[in-house]
């Protein structure tokens, strides 16, 4: 399926916003008290897939960026004044994309600066069903699954974890391990379908310290059998 991206990028001081480039979006900012908010500027960089063949897809993503946007936009226009100007940051940014005959699945990966030691990234789940016309969730994409799939990930993703933990790849200790990859379907949330495979990833924080990245596993789609 041929698909393409769309890029807009946002410049905003308090007082107005600036699109330098055209999307399906309907994201206004008005600053109802322009002198208590002097000094803190942010510009976005917005670049996601849209799909040929599939409109629906494509309205639930632009919403799913929308809805974002607006959410940073409520906090950036409800900032204190900063005793020096700084600048605000909101990036969205998607991952390659898989497509097999029933699915189509990438990420959205958010990063949000609004000042302290360092911004935030999180990370968007999108997985469509053709047949559908929805997004679909980790249990909901790996059907017929295992009664116990669940339990089975948590086990293989702890394994997985704690050998890259003794490679180096990442810092983290069993406690905090264990912790997030209780067997839960809120700590598998974040994944990716790959060619016989699905790729999870654990949320900054959630594995191990924030120097530690999004740690991911990858797990054989058998798994769930």
């Amino acid at each position: 399926m041929k698909n393409f991206h769309r890029t807009l990028r946002i410049s905003a001081t308090f007082g107005f916003i600036l699109m330098l480039c055209c999307l399906p979006l309907s994201v206004y900012a008005k600053d109802k008290d322009k002198n208590k908010k002097k000094g803190i500027s942010y510009e976005a960089d917005i670049d996601y897939p849209v799909f040929e063949k599939e409109p629906l897809l494509n309205a639930q993503v632009s919403d799913i960026v929308q809805k974002n946007l607006e959410a940073f936009n409520s906090e950036f226009f409800s900032a204190e004044a900063p005793a020096y100007p700084q600048a605000f940051e909101f990036d969205i940014d998607s991952s390659s994309v898989y497509e097999d005959t029933n699915h189509i699945s990438f990420l959205l990966t958010v990063y949000q600066f609004t000042g302290g030691a360092h911004g935030s990234t999180t990370l968007i789940p999108i997985t469509y069903s053709k047949q559908t016309k929805k997004l679909l969730s980790l249990e909901e994409a790996v059907q017929p699954a295992r009664k116990d799939w669940l339990a089975t990930l948590s086990t293989e993703a702890r394994k997985q974890l704690n050998a890259q933990v003794k490679k180096q790849k990442f810092s983290s200790d069993e406690d905090w391990i264990n912790k997030g990859t209780e067997p839960t379907k809120e700590n598998f949330a974040i994944f990716k379908l790959e060619k016989n495979s699905v790729r999870i990833i654990f949320s900054q924080y959630q594995v191990g310290p924030y120097a530690s990245g999004m740690p991911e596993i990858v797990v054989p789609r058998s798994l769930f059998k």
